[in-house]
């Protein structure tokens, strides 16, 4: 086995990790306007005329149907991108024809909600294979002692990237007439279509600057035919699982409680509108506020796990503020019924005193267990966070709270999903990087399928809030499972792996 890996070693850390970070930065606009804000929105506008309160539930069964596509198609395209040595390059075509499917949404016409649930199907589809293969190449940029941060950081620009977009949208959306629109409908059109231009000129830097990977020959002899060795080789893997044993028992951990994540992620907007009454501003402009928040909060999750990391005990203790004082908060909001500028200075003073209260003392009541914290535990502290979201969410009745609950869900949102790419890449040989991480793209997109048609059985006929309140169960449950993995093995099963196929090291610097 080579002593480096030349290619990425010929590209400064620095530059490369930013290159690949920025991704995150690329794709956010689509995952936040067209999977989170604006097009669920948009998509139950124009499907209400016809489908009455059950638009709600047509777009959850949309929602599954394109994860579920995703999710057959991710192992075999990880695969045959680690088989060909192409994973950069299978990202690349996926990202080009997602973003003209973007664009193609403009096309979509009030009541046309077949074609819509059409294009939102291959936008998902191709956006996820994308996301499979650039999450892939994590490994390869990144040093093991580094990916904890370099994820963390790849999410905070997703969410800053996303949060500018969605600003410009809100913009565009609410001053529709001001700007020469015919109708909102229109300028949410243009605001869809923005997304996916955004999404192609912002995953240029990863494009030219991030090298690709070596490839991995199918180990057992290679055939003319790269979709048999393909096939042949996820065969083979499935065959020696018992071998990956740490790294599965993560894949069903993370399936699981990432059915809580994703519905929450792709149904808060549904949520709010139907169970709450929220109007399309209030709804954007609570995942506005979630993206901006998120950015710190992400930051300091990816430090929590690094002993090496100054404040991390702040940073835990201020997430632990936020988490208790928040729905207490909000209990008196929806007392008072605050207004939406009262509301914003109430979060403001909780942050202030917050900082001053954990710098001074939280930070010190916060040590012994921040000292504790591996990357295990902190996605274990995270779930916990979001179950009391959960509960908290069942009994939303305002504006007010609803935007409290936005911010509490930023402050774990990004850190939880950062967390989990780096452990589980931390597992993964890197020689199968693509095939493994098909395998956790999978394990993600068929949670999404679940939850969201749970949530959409359960709210037919117009009452979310049961739906709102089943979540909990993905959270608790995924979270003993995760407690069983045993990262030191799994972290060994990798290297030997990587030994066994005689692939390049992982980057020094």
């Amino acid at each position: 086995m080579s002593s480096v890996a030349p290619a990425m070693e010929r590209v400064p850390y620095p530059r490369r990790a930013l290159a690949w970070a920025f991704y995150d930065w690329a794709n956010s606009a689509v995952v936040t306007l067209i999977i989170a804000a604006v097009f669920p929105v948009f998509y139950n506008s124009i499907a209400e005329k016809s489908l009455g309160d059950n638009a709600a539930s047509a777009f959850s069964f949309t929602i599954s149907i394109g994860l579920l596509i995703s999710a057959m198609v991710g192992p075999v395209l990880g695969t045959l991108a680690d088989i060909t040595g192409k994973r950069k390059r299978f990202l690349i075509i996926a990202t080009i024809i997602g973003a003209l499917c973007a664009v193609l949404m403009f096309t979509i016409q009030d009541g046309g909600w077949v074609w819509a649930s059409v294009l939102f199907i291959v936008v998902q589809v191709l956006l996820n294979a994308s996301l499979g293969l650039y999450d892939s190449l994590l490994s390869h940029v990144a040093p093991e002692s580094r990916r904890d941060r370099l994820s963390a950081l790849g999410y905070a620009l997703g969410y800053i990237g996303g949060g500018l977009q969605l600003a410009v949208s809100v913009y565009i959306i609410t001053a529709w007439e001001k700007l020469g629109f015919a109708s909102q409908m229109d300028a949410t059109k243009v605001t869809i279509v923005m997304a996916g231009v955004w999404w192609l000129i912002f995953a240029m830097p990863l494009f030219f600057v991030v090298p690709e990977p070596a490839a991995t020959p199918f180990r057992e002899g290679t055939s003319r035919s790269a979709i048999r060795d393909t096939f042949a080789r996820l065969r083979s893997t499935l065959r020696a699982i018992r071998g990956y044993s740490e790294l599965f028992k993560m894949l069903l951990a993370f399936l699981v409680y990432s059915e809580g994540i994703g519905t929450i992620i792709q149904l808060a907007t549904t949520y709010g509108r139907q169970e709450i009454g929220l109007d399309q501003t209030t709804l954007i402009g609570a995942l506005l506020l979630t993206q901006f928040a998120a950015f710190p909060f992400a930051l300091m999750f990816g430090r929590l796990p690094d002993e090496n990391a100054k404040n991390r005990d702040f940073y835990f203790a201020f997430i632990v503020w936020t988490m208790i004082t928040f729905p207490l908060m909000g209990s008196f909001a929806a007392v008072q019924k605050l207004s939406t500028n009262t509301t914003f200075i109430y979060i403001a003073v909780n942050q202030v005193v917050g900082l001053i209260f954990c710098w001074f003392v939280g930070r010190k009541l916060a040590v012994p267990y921040a000292q504790g914290l591996t990357t295990k535990r902190a996605i274990l502290f995270g779930l916990g966070v979001y179950t009391v979201i959960a509960c908290w969410g069942f009994f939303l009745y305002t504006a007010a709270e609803f935007w409290m609950l936005a911010y509490l869900v930023a402050t774990v949102q990004g850190g939880t999903q950062a967390l989990s790419r780096s452990l589980y890449s931390q597992l993964s040989p890197r020689s199968k990087s693509g095939e493994f991480f098909g395998f956790y793209g999978f394990s993600d997109k068929f949670a999404g399928v679940l939850g969201p048609m749970l949530f959409g059985l359960i709210g037919l006929g117009g009452n979310l809030r049961p739906a709102i309140l089943s979540v909990i169960i993905f959270f608790v449950l995924g979270g003993l499972l995760l407690t069983r993995v045993n990262e030191v093995l799994g972290r060994q099963h990798a290297i030997e792996e990587d030994h066994a196929d005689h692939y390049p090291e992982e980057p020094s610097k």
